[in-house]
């Protein structure tokens, strides 16, 4: 082990950048760890639990940031550490627009000086301290989009409850995507402006409605992620019904989607009442909940339009801004039917299960319950049915399971695995290894914040474990105006053996097609 280590007091930086500098550094062949994080309690016992606490960073605090590289020689390790730390004030890549893109302020009272007509805060703080520093801002006047987790839900009510009382809009915690102003914000697809307003209490289901309007020829006035607990009813829809409002008064915006996983009644309730007094069009869909709990706004509302899927809805949307309130629902293509069926010639006849490998939470969740209209006793770390959908063990898969790496369990102290895509490659080859698997079903998620290449990462590893005889079923999320281009990453996986769909709801059925009838 040859370590090399800096602690820089008081420098902060924001996770999302830190999470794109380790994920750089530890892709080099020569480095066996690297971390870029600020000295909180829970990163320091990341950071012992890898063998990364070198002595140097054991005092660090919750301000100090905290660089460490373990490499094959210590001149390797102190050259790539003298690179992440070019790395904090490089340039931003994508995202940014105007005068400002480029701006540097180490205090909100310096960025305001700069131009007090700034109207947003973007935190991607440690989660206990988003509260005193997002009320700081509503004070100010500013918006919140907080992109940072574990933040309590009390406090999380407290800032919604603030923002509505300043007129203001409070998007997360947990809030993943947004489209303001023709910008993306967080992990967001690069799309065409149009006359479709999003509101979403799901990241990568935002991105996924996005994708495709922007397949379908339509484009976006607007994306505002809520957080995925906005429709508990602890929170009780706050940020998701100040969105709709919002969008409602929109002159650009002609019409709506509003987007969740499945919302608590007492949220359900807030939130559609909501919908229904808008005087556009409105297309619900919130994944996995079941239809009969919005039948009656629905028959009420002739405004209200519900969708199947995450994809339906953004092309339900397209249909509705020319006038028709209809969109061609998706199947399995011929030429996937045909592919399934060479395949289910051919695969060992020990294998019946269903492996879902994801990135994205929502993705996680609609996989689920696409296929699960099929296929019975689907598990997850991120379970749709609460009471018995709970995996055992997340580490290791059993019967059919799907797996949400996104969760805090798998990017506490790391980074997130859109960012650093080796997690989901090393478990689809876990997975295809299992000789009872008999399809893997994974995202690729693209966009702004994303990995350069996450579709040659997954093919590589579906590369290496090709002589499995598992059928690889892969969705892309993206535009091709994304930096990674998505007939590219397509190709990529198209080229490596796997079956790719046009959507991910396409690609669930197409794994459930698989799966039918090989008795799991």
């Amino acid at each position: 082990m040859a370590l090399a280590v800096h602690v820089l007091s008081g420098a902060y930086h924001d996770s999302v950048k830190l999470m794109r500098i380790s994920a750089a550094a530890s892709e080099k062949a020569h480095v066996r760890g690297a971390a870029a994080l600020m000295g909180t309690p829970m990163n320091l016992e990341q950071l012992a639990a890898s063998g990364l606490l070198a002595e140097e960073a054991k005092g660090a605090g919750p301000n100090d940031l905290v660089l460490v590289v373990d490499a094959d020689a210590p001149e390797a390790a102190q050259e790539e550490l003298t690179m992440m730390e070019a790395a904090l004030t490089a340039p931003r890549r994508g995202g940014g627009a105007g005068p400002l893109a480029d701006l540097s302020a180490s205090t909100l009272d310096a960025a305001l000086g700069v131009d007090p007509a700034i109207n947003l805060a973007l935190f991607s703080i440690p989660g206990p301290s988003v509260r005193r520093e997002a009320e700081r801002a509503l004070r100010k006047g500013l918006h919140c989009l907080i992109f940072s987790d574990n933040v309590p839900v009390e406090d999380e009510v407290a800032l919604k409850q603030m923002g509505r009382e300043k007129d203001l809009l409070v998007m997360g915690p947990d809030c993943g995507t947004a489209h303001i102003g023709g910008v993306g914000l967080g992990f967001c697809n690069v799309v065409r402006p149009g006359e479709i307003g999003i509101a979403g209490a799901a990241g990568t289901g935002i991105q996924e409605a996005m994708a495709a309007i922007d397949s379908g020829g339509g484009g976006i006035s607007c994306a505002l992620g809520t957080g995925g607990r906005d429709v508990s009813d602890a929170v009780c829809g706050l940020a998701t019904i100040q969105a709709v409002e919002t969008l409602s008064e929109d002159a650009t915006t002609k019409v709506l989607l509003v987007l969740g996983k499945p919302p608590e009644p007492a949220a359900t309730a807030k939130v559609l009442e909501t919908a229904a007094k808008c005087a556009k069009p409105v297309v619900i869909h919130f994944v996995g909940a079941k239809t009969e709990d919005m039948d009656r706004y629905l028959h009420a509302h002739p405004n209200l339009h519900m969708a199947d899927s995450l994809a339906d809805a953004g092309r339900l949307a397209i249909s509705l801004s020319g006038g028709q309130a209809e969109a061609t629902p998706f199947e399995v293509g011929m030429g996937a039917r045909a592919r399934i069926a060479e395949w289910s010639r051919t695969r060992p006849k020990s294998c019946r299960y269903l492996r879902g490998v994801y990135t994205g939470g929502t993705l996680c969740a609609e996989a689920q319950a696409i296929v699960g209209k099929t296929i019975e006793g689907i598990r997850s770390n991120a379970p749709l049915d609460k009471i018995n959908g709970k995996m055992a063990d997340p580490m290791s898969s059993e019967g059919h399971a799907v797996v949400d790496l996104g969760d805090d369990l798998f990017t506490r102290g790391k980074p997130h695995p859109m960012i650093d895509p080796a997690p989901r490659s090393a478990r689809i080859v876990q997975e295809a290894r299992d000789p009872e698997t008999a399809v893997v079903l994974f995202d690729v998620v693209l966009g702004l914040g994303a990995h350069d290449d996450p579709a040659g990462e997954a093919a590589r590893a579906i590369e290496e474990a090709s002589s499995s005889g598992v059928l690889f079923i892969a969705s892309v999320t993206g535009t091709e105006g994304d930096p990674q281009g998505l007939n590219v990453q397509r190709a990529k996986l198209a080229e490596a053996g796997a079956l790719v769909a046009d959507t991910h709801a396409e690609a669930c059925l197409a794994a459930a097609a698989a799966l039918e009838g090989l008795g799991g």
